[in-house]
């Protein structure tokens, strides 16, 4: 690759300490190992996906800017991909609280406006409630057939 493309690396400054730190919580990998299961080979699942990143806006230049400004630092908890289009088909959302704070519902309702416009199913689930995996697989409409 040729061009004018600066190779500068980020400079970290001396007094400042990077770490990895953890992507998910227990919570969330338990929701996360019990998805998998009900999904199986259905659905490729991600988790902590940027809004922005599931979805194509377009449109005029100043709309879809104000838009993208919107949604830009909403994220979602777990995506469910289909394999074979690669598009996202569901997203589900982990309750913050009991009950929900009023930043969460609007969270949750912008979140959900935006996936209804573009034609993916949201599944909210509750951290205080014990899911099985058929109870899951029902929610996602997978492995009804059987």
């Amino acid at each position: 690759m040729t061009g004018s493309v600066s190779k500068v690396a980020i400079v970290i400054p001396a007094d400042v300490t990077l770490r990895s730190r953890a992507l998910l919580t227990d919570a969330d990998v338990m929701f996360y190992n019990l998805i998998c299961l009900a999904v199986q080979d259905q659905y490729l699942v991600f988790a902590r996906v940027p809004l922005w990143s599931i979805i194509s806006i377009e449109g005029e230049r100043k709309a879809r800017s104000r838009l993208l400004r919107q949604i830009a630092l909403k994220q979602l908890d777990f995506v469910l991909i289909h394999p074979g289009t690669k598009a996202a088909e569901q997203v589900v959302l982990i309750e913050d609280g009991y009950p929900p704070q009023v930043q969460e519902v609007t969270r949750c309702r912008e979140i959900q406006s935006v996936l209804q416009s573009a034609g993916i199913t949201l599944t909210t689930l509750k951290p205080q409630i014990s899911y099985t995996v058929p109870q899951l697989a029902h929610l996602f409409g997978v492995g009804d057939e059987e």
